[in-house]
């Protein structure tokens, strides 16, 4: 469960805003970084689960804290210390600022007197006198030796959150794909058949597994970052998309340069394209829109709704034929032979190709 939580965090990645890495196992049980103008900050999540969704956190397992009794003796502040919920709040203390956030993610829920822990320690206040004990003992538990002012305490207290009965993990990989679909689709718009999101769910939970797994003894900053995080790299892998068409559309503007290229990529694939070919198709898509938005203001209207007509009937007609690549260099030909292609003095053979491909993109997008 512990994997498919990363997994479906790691999903935000094709937002293309603010997520842009999901550590694994790394620093916890998973991290998620954020990139900000003012540089990186962190989300950490602890998970926790119980065999029985019938079964709730209680304050002792979370917090280690009991409801009478004073905090009087080391042991029982090292076991608060030691607890679910202060192995995140020692984040809070050692990232400072760049730590945003810290959550503990469940399958279960957590019993009132835990979620009444965390709005006590989120307000900064309680009538409570176990939870105005650990409101009071805070700063001597977890920030012992450190310099910290009342407000950068309460800052640090604040940070946790819970997420209980998360419906994206489980016993088995189902809940996982049915949520990772969604995700998809919110994120990049890339609709699945059944059996690719099958596929996909198990890659991202390989993935996120491996990732787990690596030995990082001797690692520079960037192959800790390779072995041990999940980035849109990795995703566009999993998802069996090319890094370089990819980067060739996201360059291009297109706005939804993750769609585009799937798109490009399964369509071309059925036609036997290779990967060089969908490379470059890839390239000649944005020298089409490139073209057309200069030409808005070069030719009228009229003639430019003409052409992109006969570009949506050859797309259509060729598409209808079997979508094969060696069938669309001849219609090209005889397209570029027309009286209406001539008009266009600037328009050759790879521009022309590069329209059919932002019209099968369009087509595929629908």
């Amino acid at each position: 469960m512990q994997y498919q939580a990363a997994a479906y965090a790691a999903l935000e990645i094709l937002k293309g805003t603010g997520v842009d890495r999901v550590y694994c196992d790394y620093h916890d049980d998973f991290v998620v970084r954020y990139t900000t103008e003012s540089g990186p900050s962190y989300h950490f999540f602890q998970v926790k689960t119980k065999s029985k969704l019938s079964q709730q956190w209680t304050l002792l397992e979370v917090f280690a804290l009991k409801k009478t009794g004073a905090l009087d003796t080391e042991t029982k502040l090292q076991d608060i210390r030691d607890s679910i919920a202060g192995k995140l709040f020692a984040h809070t203390i050692q990232f400072g600022e760049q730590c945003r956030a810290v959550t503990i993610l469940s399958n279960v829920h957590f019993k009132d007197d835990v979620e009444q822990a965390v709005e006590a320690l989120q307000a900064g206040s309680s009538n409570k006198p176990h939870l105005s004990k650990l409101l009071d003992e805070f700063g001597r538990i977890f920030a012992s030796g450190k310099k910290l002012t009342p407000d950068e305490l309460k800052k640090a207290q604040a940070k946790l959150s819970l997420a209980p009965g998360v419906y994206h993990i489980g016993d088995t990989l189902e809940p996982f794909t049915v949520a990772a679909r969604q995700a998809i689709w919110t994120y990049s718009e890339i609709d699945l058949r059944p059996h690719e999101i099958d596929e996909i769910a198990r890659g991202l939970i390989e993935l996120v597994m491996t990732k787990s797994c690596e030995r990082i003894a001797g690692c520079t900053t960037a192959d800790l970052n390779r072995a041990t995080s999940v980035s849109l790299k990795d995703l566009l892998d999993v998802l069996s998309i090319s890094t370089a068409v990819y980067e060739n559309l996201l360059a291009g503007h297109d706005p939804h340069a993750i769609k585009s290229a799937s798109i490009l990529q399964r369509k071309l694939k059925q036609a036997g394209a290779s990967e060089a070919s969908i490379e470059t198709a890839s390239r000649q898509k944005v020298a089409w829109d490139v073209w057309l938005r200069t030409n808005r203001h070069v030719h009228t209207e009229m003639d430019l709704d003409a052409l992109l007509q006969e570009i949506e009937t050859a797309c259509t007609n060729w598409l209808l034929a079997g979508g094969r690549l060696i069938d669309l260099r001849g219609l090209l030909k005889k397209m570029l032979a027309t009286d209406l292609l001539k008009e266009f003095k600037t328009l050759d053979n790879d521009l022309l190709f590069g329209g059919v491909m932002a019209t099968m993109v369009r087509k595929g997008a629908r």
